[in-house]
């Protein structure tokens, strides 16, 4: 039953990587390998245990008006049933252009055997686009540009993803599309439009080894695909070490690499630091890497006895 499950998911990457499709291709998140609801709403739930995660990322310090974006998650299972739900409010600031996300989550849980399950989850919510064109001073002499002349302003734009994962205590395959439907807006009286926030293609996957001494170690990869532009890919290590301390480290097809570092309290509070450098110098030059923090609290609202290993 298993081999099925592969043999539909691998096909319907290939039938979605062909969809036309442009946007940000990157997750947003540095430390999104032990946050994979992050980028899959069918993991929201998935260990048992009721959390709430802040953080904050800034890209390419030293560049003006890079972008930032802080998040805001809630997540749970919900009790006696194979199923969780979660809400995101996420801010992005590019430049002049402001996006205020509110998303709510949803997965379902089916077992296949002893050892392996599929969870489907889907998200749903609107976002807020505000793009003050008037602000932007593209000449020396400060003369507007005619195509300037007005906000871009559009509210309740619709986001609406589908997600899938296999997986059992120490696997997961999973596959994503956190934004489905196409928004438009139109400005100026020549109706101008353009694309924002389209479809995106994650494929992930990752196994957890056993090492000597109560160490953990799991590789993860990391395929987006989006049509137009080259498959981006992300292979990465995370190592747990006794102590609820975790390190890991992101190897990036886009030129960069991540350092990242966690550490869980024993009053289950997490904090997490991570940095981002680009090895290629035309990049490198130009600013001094991008850096997240992140700040999460797990209980288990339930009181649950059993609850199961939160690897990602």
């Amino acid at each position: 039953m298993i081999k099925r499950f592969i043999h539909i998911l691998l096909p319907l990457f290939l039938v979605l990587a062909g969809v036309q499709t442009r946007g940000q291709e990157f997750p947003w998140s540095l430390q999104y390998v032990t946050n994979m609801n992050t980028i899959n709403p069918a993991y929201v739930g998935m260990w048992d245990r009721t959390g709430l995660l802040i953080s904050s990322r800034t890209n390419w310090v030293g560049i003006k008006g890079a972008p930032l974006t802080q998040q805001f998650s809630y997540y749970t299972p919900i009790k006696d049933q194979k199923s969780g739900i979660g809400f995101n409010i996420q801010r992005r600031n590019v430049g002049l252009e402001k996006s205020l996300f509110l998303t709510g989550d949803y997965s379902y849980q089916i077992r296949l055997d002893v050892y392996n399950y599929i969870r489907f989850g889907f998200r749903a919510g609107f976002v807020n686009y505000d793009n003050d064109l008037n602000a932007y001073q593209l000449y020396p002499d400060l003369i507007p540009d005619s195509e300037f002349t007005t906000d871009v302003r559009q509210y309740f734009m619709t986001v609406f993803g589908l997600g899938v994962v296999l997986f059992d205590d120490r696997y997961h395959v999973s596959l994503s599309v956190p934004q489905v439907i196409n928004n438009t807006f139109k400005v100026n009286q020549n109706g101008y439009s353009s694309l924002h926030e389209l479809r995106t293609v994650y494929l992930a996957g990752g196994y957890v080894f056993k090492l000597p001494s109560t160490i953990m170690l799991r590789p993860n990869l990391l395929v987006v695909s989006t049509v137009g532009k080259q498959v981006y890919f992300d292979a990465s290590a995370i190592i747990y070490l006794p102590g609820d301390l975790q390190f890991g480290m992101n190897l990036r097809s886009n030129g960069a690499v991540c350092l990242s570092g966690q550490y869980t309290f024993r009053n289950n509070i997490r904090i997490g630091y991570a940095s981002e450098y680009h090895v290629i110098e035309d990049i490198r030059k130009y600013q001094l890497g991008s850096y997240e923090i992140m700040i999460g609290y797990d209980f288990n609202l339930y009181r649950k006895k059993n609850t199961r290993p939160y690897y990602f």
